[in-house]
């Protein structure tokens, strides 16, 4: 799209709400005058590091981690725009389809290697292998025959992504896609040294020590099950100059009340809270807020006879109260009526957002719901059925989780639904392995378009499991025909939203959440991914 009004919305909100040093704005010599006290601080993350493998990477814990200490072709600079990063010029040829980049000569991994094109290539490559099983290729659709690589119909080497030499990669997308450049600054098509990672084979990613990296900072300390962590200046990056903190200390904490105390005691520089906070908290200095395009759904267990069946999906959906949950207490949000969330897309020629030209997809209809559940038992051939909900084991998602019980409950009779609490990380191994009935889960876009809730929007296995012509070949015109027609594409998504939402309720939306966070007055330059609650530490300083 020719317009990004969430990047205004985004970098205004961070420049609001952060001091004058994080606004960008504050020229060389002020910094001077302000020189930091100390070069460290401590960031609170709510739970560990699932991999450091970008290929690998769902769990947000690991994509915040992942988005400072490795680098792709673009990056975001310190106000929140899209700077070329390890590319050092560009070249457009054949319409905007083929993108000639220049890769950085003093570009380096941590262990000295040279970064070069072959590790794009390779990281691509392997992302969209058959054996990739997580939905972070998706992200790579963009590329030429991607998809069919994916399937294992084409070879890798077909993949749009080729070495010229090893400062020259060659990428050719499937059309003039408008937010590419978007998707090439996103952990998922960050490079890999090859030689590295084939050293290390499934073990890749999963200690610091078996990982090597070309960003700002590298991993000290980081093993399965680490609760504490170091970010290291990575001496070997080809931006040191930039980075000012010369290590940062990471500490799990999952209970947000004791984080909350740790941060008022000075222990912490930066806690996420989320988007269940007491309005006490909102009135303390240090505490930000901002909408943001994340939002909550269950997903469904298309493999299994109930949750398989689409007159389950639609009782499900339609029995949500979703205003009930956006009004639960201490929690800061709003309903949710489509897969795609409002303030995240507008049309360039009016302004107005996706989600009012969409409108409500779907609402509570409690009637509609019976119908649907009546029809379902038949099919089933069952009047009582139990089924799991799978949930992270946190109070916040607990507190939504027993709303959705009982509204599915009370309106669903025969219907028993149990609550599943795990580990985020134990969550998405189940997820990915097809181990739940149902699963509740927040998802963040990668990248600013409605294409990125549309191809993925946190539902595992979409594109093998959702088996509707009409939805992806309405995709397949917003990516590649329509393209840059924004009426006709956006009335593609929009058709494409309604058949998985509405016609198939292949997802149930929830809600769209806000992101409440603690962040030290004294430390300056951190921004915001304007998409997610994901930060870049690059141009990082604690004030005197």
């Amino acid at each position: 799209m020719k317009v990004r009004k969430i990047f205004v919305i985004t970098i205004s909100l961070i420049i609001s709400i952060l001091s004058v040093g994080c606004s960008g704005k504050q020229t060389k010599r002020s910094h001077e005058k302000q020189k930091p006290v100390r070069k460290e601080v401590v960031m609170r993350i709510q739970d560990r590091v699932k991999t450091l493998d970008t290929t690998r990477s769902l769990d947000s814990n690991s994509l915040v981690t992942n988005q400072n200490v490795f680098e792709g072709l673009y990056r975001y600079d310190e106000k929140g725009h899209l700077v070329l990063a390890g590319a050092k010029n560009e070249k457009t040829e054949n319409g905007g389809r083929v993108h000639i980049y220049e890769l950085r000569k003093d570009a380096r991994w941590s262990n000295g290697d040279p970064v070069v094109a072959q590790d794009y290539v390779y990281a691509w490559r392997k992302l969209l292998s058959p054996e990739n099983v997580t939905s972070n290729w998706t992200n790579l659709l963009i590329l030429k025959n991607s998809e069919e690589v994916h399937e294992g119909k084409r070879d890798l080497a077909s993949l749009g992504a080729q070495a010229l030499d090893d400062h020259t990669l060659r990428v050719e997308l499937r059309a003039d896609v408008p937010y590419y450049k978007e998707i090439l600054a996103i952990p998922a098509t960050y490079p890999q040294n090859q030689a590295v990672a084939e050293k290390y084979g499934n073990d890749y990613g999963k200690t610091s020590e078996s990982t090597v990296y070309n960003g700002p900072f590298t991993v000290r300390g980081l093993k399965s099950g680490s609760r504490k962590w170091e970010l290291v200046r990575n001496e070997n990056y080809w931006g040191k100059k930039d980075v000012r903190l010369s290590h940062l200390s990471y500490v799990v904490d999952k209970d947000k009340e004791e984080a909350q105390r740790n941060f008022f005691s000075g222990r912490y520089d930066y806690a996420r809270i989320g988007c269940f906070y007491d309005r006490k908290l909102a009135s303390k200095s240090g505490f930000h807020h901002q909408m943001i395009p994340e939002i909550s759904a269950i997903c469904f267990n298309p493999k299994r006879q109930v949750t398989g069946n689409v007159h389950f999906r639609r009782a499900v959906t339609y029995a949500i109260d979703r205003r009930k949950i956006a009004a639960t207490k201490g929690f800061h949000g709003r309903p949710l009526y489509g897969i795609i969330p409002a303030g995240y897309s507008y049309n360039p020629e009016n302004d107005v957002d996706y989600r009012e030209d969409a409108g409500r997809i779907v609402d509570l209809n409690k009637a509609k719901s019976r119908s649907e559940w009546e029809q379902a038992k038949n099919e089933i051939g069952k009047n009582q059925v139990e089924l799991s909900l799978t949930i992270n084991d946190s109070r916040d998602c607990l507190k939504i989780a027993k709303i959705i019980k009982k509204n599915l409950e009370a309106t669903l009779p025969g219907l028993n639904v149990r609550l599943n609490s795990v580990p985020v990380n134990d969550k998405l191994t189940q997820v990915i392995d097809y181990d739940y009935d149902m699963y509740y889960r927040t998802w963040q876009p990668r990248y600013v378009d409605p294409m990125a809730f549309a191809v993925n929007g946190g539902i595992e296995h979409l594109e093998r499991d959702y088996d509707n012509p009409d939805y992806w070949n309405n995709l397949e015109k917003a990516m590649i025909t329509d393209a840059n027609e924004f009426s006709r594409r956006r009335k593609c998504v929009i058709a494409a939203e309604r058949d998985l939402v509405e016609k198939d309720a292949f997802v149930a939306p929830v809600c769209q959440q806000e992101n409440g966070y603690l962040l030290n007055p004294r430390l300056h330059g951190l921004v915001f991914v304007p998409y997610s609650t994901n930060y870049i530490l690059r141009n990082c300083w604690v004030q005197k």
